[in-house]
């Protein structure tokens, strides 16, 4: 009966973000937002492969960046409650048991800004947070299937790199201070630098700088679990 009186004093005792290390897992789903990255290439004129007969441009945005579930990790270092600043890596794999999986990730460091401290009650279980962050991004994939053997058409992996600015926000409750759950929408605005002709071969010759005007969007969604370590008195 003790032990079970704890447990519940644990997880009704008031806790927001505060002081201290934090890591974040997040899992949830992405979509691109591709119209004025296909009007870009399109522009830019990027020719046709010659293995699948197919344009360059619809290669990659049709056939090599799909809609999906991502994954997330994060570990930061949360000030007084504020402020925090923190390590980003999103991923987005499609594809992962096949020759022609790929995907795309998302690195870089991000900041978050807490509004409600100092001016909600100190005892609340919850807490939201504004976040703003800069990435690099990579995406691209090993290619695709011949439609009538089945089988990867050489050379067809396709991808990008480029930079990446991140805006979200975040919905915590915190059940004990160690530990909070939040749903957290994003939005990526990327700057694509390169397209890989060939993504195997991206840094030997297989990369076309991207020019021109035209931006790629990539909007997610996400639920995620936060561990808080050592947290400080408030």
């Amino acid at each position: 009966m003790r032990g079970l009186a704890l447990f519940v004093l644990c997880f009704s005792a008031a806790a927001h973000a505060g002081e201290g290390v934090y890591i974040t897992l997040d899992f949830g789903y992405g979509i691109w937002a591709k119209d004025d990255f296909r009007s870009r290439l399109e522009k830019q004129g990027m020719g046709k492969d010659p293995n699948s007969g197919l344009a360059n441009t619809s290669l990659l945005v049709d056939r090599q960046m799909p809609d999906g579930g991502i994954f997330g990790l994060h570990l930061g270092y949360n000030i007084a409650g504020h402020v925090a600043f923190e390590g980003s890596l999103t991923l987005r794999p499609y594809d992962l048991l096949s020759d022609t999986r790929g995907g795309a990730g998302i690195a870089g460091v991000a900041a978050r800004w807490y509004p409600l401290q100092g001016l909600v009650r100190p005892n609340r279980q919850f807490d939201v947070a504004f976040i703003t962050g800069f990435h690099y991004v990579l995406s691209g994939g090993n290619g695709i299937h011949d439609p009538t053997t089945n089988t990867k058409i050489q050379n067809t992996g396709r991808g990008f790199d480029g930079t990446a600015v991140e805006l979200g926000f975040t919905a915590e409750l915190y059940p004990a201070k160690w530990v909070s759950f939040g749903i957290t929408p994003r939005m990526y605005v990327m700057d694509p630098i390169r397209y890989f002709v060939s993504f195997d071969s991206r840094d030997q010759g297989g990369a076309i700088p991207i020019s021109g005007q035209g931006g790629l969007k990539f909007y997610s969604i996400s639920l995620s679990m936060t561990f808080h370590f050592e947290p400080l008195p408030d």
